[in-house]
Formats: structure tokens, sequence, C-alpha cells
């Protein structure tokens, strides 16, 4: 019988203009929220934890299971229209289509996290050594033997000095030595 009152009227015209009241619309105006009394703070940085308090972090209610609150006593949407999508286009804008679509990832966050933060960093390091000066991974023989002390205990003694002889001796490798103001000071050991 009570089906038998919500189907549509034989005479009905199907040209007649949709009433937006007659239409069923799936979600409520705060889906997926729901109320702050059954549920506690939620939204950004309202949750049960407070992140910024270390004297009293936490604000909200405690996560309670079903199997302790005893089901949903209380439910906060109808199956019947939430799970009726035939009117969804009239009824829904594009904010809520991307509102409801994006929910769904709202658990994948940590796992996203997982995976790109070490990416990121990776890519972040790799562009910080690709805007430094060319490695030097091969000195000649000539060059070498010249100062051996130097390139060879050098690093061990005053690694500071080491680094600046260095710096300075790919400066003349590559060609820039004379375009770069600090380098064309002597501090105290142009030698090198």
């Amino acid at each position: 019988m009570r089906t038998g009152t919500a189907l549509p009227q034989r005479a009905a015209s199907h040209h007649q203009k949709p009433n937006l009241t007659a239409l069923v619309k799936p979600i409520g105006p705060n889906f997926p929220l729901s109320s702050e009394k059954a549920m506690g703070p939620h939204g950004w940085m309202r949750g049960s934890y407070h992140f910024w308090s270390l004297e009293n972090p936490i604000v909200g209610p405690l996560y309670r299971p079903p199997w302790v609150v005893g089901g949903i006593h209380n439910p906060i949407i109808d199956p019947v229209k939430h799970f009726n999508t035939q009117d969804r286009h009239a009824t829904c804008t594009a904010f809520e289509f991307a509102k409801c679509f994006f929910y769904n990832f709202l658990p994948a966050r940590v796992f996203l996290c997982l995976v790109f933060a070490p990416i990121t960093m990776i890519f972040m390091w790799m562009i910080l050594e690709q805007r430094r000066e060319p490695m030097e991974i091969y000195m000649g023989r000539e060059d070498y033997w010249k100062d051996f002390n130097s390139y060879y205990y050098g690093v061990y003694f005053d690694h500071h000095h080491f680094s600046h002889q260095l710096c300075h001796r790919r400066a003349h490798k590559w060609g820039y030595a004379d375009q770069d103001i600090t380098l064309q000071e002597d501090h105290g050991h142009g030698h090198h």
C-alpha cells in the first residue's frame, strides 16, 4: 500500500516542467558531516585531538565503536532517499558532486603521504644537487702529484681550506674563474 502511493500517476503528463520540490536530493546540506552532539566536533583542526595543545590535547569525545554505542540508534540519513540518484543532476551542484567524490579519498591521505613525501624529498635533494657546480670525479695525474700532500691529507687537517681550494680549482677548470667577484679577491690562500 505504501509503495503504491509513491508510484507516478497514470495521467501525469511528461511535457510538464519538473517540480523541484518533488525531486529527490540524495544528500543533505551538511553531508557527510553530522550532528556535533552525536559525533563531537569535526572539521579542519576541530577533531577530538587538538594538535597545538600539549597540556589538554583531548578536546572532544573519544571514539566509541558501534558495539559500545549500540549500532545506529539514531540514523542521520534515510537510505532510500540517500541511495536514490534519479534526480542527482537536477538537485546537486557541481561543487556537491566534487565534495562527495573527494570525501571518498579522505582515508587515503596517510597512504598518499607515505608515497609522495619520500619522493618529494628525493626530488628536492636532486634539484639542489643539480644546481651546484659540476662534480670533479677524475683528476689528472700531473695535477694530483704536483701537490700530493694537499690533495691526500688536506681534507683531514683543514677541511674548510681543502673545500675552498677545490672550489678555486673547479672555477679554473670549468672556465668561470674571473666571473664572480668573490673568486677575484685574495683571501690569503690565492695560490691554489
